[in-house]
This record gives structure tokens, C-alpha cells and sequence, in this order.
């Protein structure tokens, strides 16, 4: 799958086909192809700069992490100066995987997940988990069931019921099964809990251009803030 497709995936899946991608040139790529490095490393450390103004410290990792960047092939370079959500996503994406020793911290206020789940018997159990994980303990969620019948399993497509218990209220909610790519509709359900809830915050998204989906749970002011600092808007499904 593309990177444009597999970023469209997201955005449909969440109401958000009609906007449209936010490009805005990072400027290390020059007139004639090349990277300028010292500006990627630039970049880089202001961006790590501004996720600690929002709370996210992963100062301590620079060096890895600028390392890591700078290691990356220039075509996959040049691509991502053209498209700065996908640049941040990625940042945001290995930062949550906690590969970087110092990022333990910064690594639960994100939550990352691939759209196309290993474990499709376990697609929102894990989804709610992570979910509870980054939402400073204001969320507790209990008795997960997902029930999907042999026939669908077999199939690939139809109807899969997802079970839990949120803060004592029970929920229900009936997912598109497609193979083993997660219903993004469930991001839009969680929001109507989280209103239910009225805990203030919300679950807000990006991607990394691949098949990645990056989860915050925040209020509207932390999102704005977010978009205003790393020059990427945050989506609310």
C-alpha cells in the first residue's frame, strides 16, 4: 500500500476525506536534489523542543533520535520535507515505540498503533488498552469481549461486536470486519463515550504517511497548541 493511500485509509475512516493534507516544505532539500543535513538536524531539534513546551520530554534521546533520522535513505528524506504531518508522525510514532532509552515518559503520552492489526481477535482489546494507557488514569475500561462469528472470520468481512465496560457505563459497538484493518469508526465511537464521559479530553489523531494511526487523548486547547508548535493539525474523529 502507498503512503498517500494508506494515509487517505485514515482520513476517510475518521469523516476526514475532505481535508485535505497540510504541506509545508521543511526546507532541507536543495535546488539541485540533496539533503542539507544541518537543517533536517534543525529541525529535528526544535520539533523535540516544542513536544517538551507540550509536555513531552524526549530531550534526553536527541542524539538517537536525530541519529536515526539522519541514517534514512535521501528518497525517503526528500519525500518528507514535502509533507511535515508525516515527518512528525514518524518522530511521534518512535518515540511511543520506546526504542530510544529516555523517551519511557514521553512514550505514554502517545499512543501508536498499525491499522493493519497482527492480531484480529484482539484488534480493540488492544486498542482500548492503549487507549486507557495515555489518558492519565481518568479512563478505566473492563469486560472487553469482541465477538466475531466463524463465518465472518472466514469471509473476511462483516460485523464484529465490541463489549466494554468505561468508567462503570456499558458500551457497545458494532465494527466494520474487513480482513485485518481496524474500523477507524471505533476512534469516532470512543469520542461519543468520552463526551458521554465528560472528561474534557478527547482522542485526536495523525499519521505517519504509512498505516500508522497516532492517538492523543487531549482537550481541544492541547491540540490547538500542538498544531500552532509542530505545524501539524490534530484531527478529531
Amino acid at each position: 500500500m502507498s503512503l498517500i493511500m494508506a494515509c487517505g485509509l485514515l482520513l476517510a475512516g475518521c469523516g476526514l476525506g475532505e481535508i485535505s493534507a497540510q504541506n509545508v516544505s521543511g526546507g532541507w532539500v536543495r535546488f539541485d536534489g540533496s539533503v542539507d543535513y544541518t537543517v533536517l538536524e534543525t529541525f529535528i531539534h526544535n520539533s523535540l523542543e516544542n513536544l517538551q513546551e507540550l509536555g513531552i520530554d524526549v530531550t534526553e534521546a536527541q542524539e538517537d533520535i536525530t541519529d536515526q533520522f539522519l541514517s534514512m535513505p535521501e528518497e525517503i528524506l526528500r519525500g518528507m520535507d514535502a509533507n511535515m504531518e508525516w515527518t512528525v508522525g514518524m518522530l511521534l510514532s518512535w518515540i511511543e515505540s520506546g526504542h530510544f532509552p529516555g523517551t519511557e515518559q514521553a512514550a505514554g503520552e502517545i499512543y501508536s498503533f498499525d491499522l493493519e492489526v497482527p492480531d484480529i481477535q484482539q484488534m480493540y482489546t488492544s486498542f482500548l488498552e492503549g487507549v486507557v494507557r495515555i489518558s492519565g488514569g481518568e479512563l478505566e475500561v473492563t469486560d472487553i469481549e469482541e465477538e466475531i462469528s466463524d463465518e465472518v472470520l472466514e469471509r473476511g468481512t462483516g460485523t464484529e461486536i465490541v463489549r466494554f465496560c468505561c468508567n462503570g457505563k456499558d458500551y457497545t459497538y458494532k465494527a466494520k470486519y474487513q480482513h485485518d484493518w481496524f474500523d477507524t469508526g471505533m476512534l469516532t465511537f470512543m469520542n461519543k463515550v468520552l463526551k458521554e464521559q465528560d472528561t474534557g479530553s478527547y482522542l485526536y489523531v495523525t499519521s505517519d504517511g504509512f498505516q500508522e494511526c497516532i492517538v492523543f487523548y487531549c482537550t481541544q486547547e492541547w491540540a490547538e497548541q500542538f498544531h500552532s508548535l509542530l505545524g501539524v493539525k490534530l484531527e478529531r474523529p
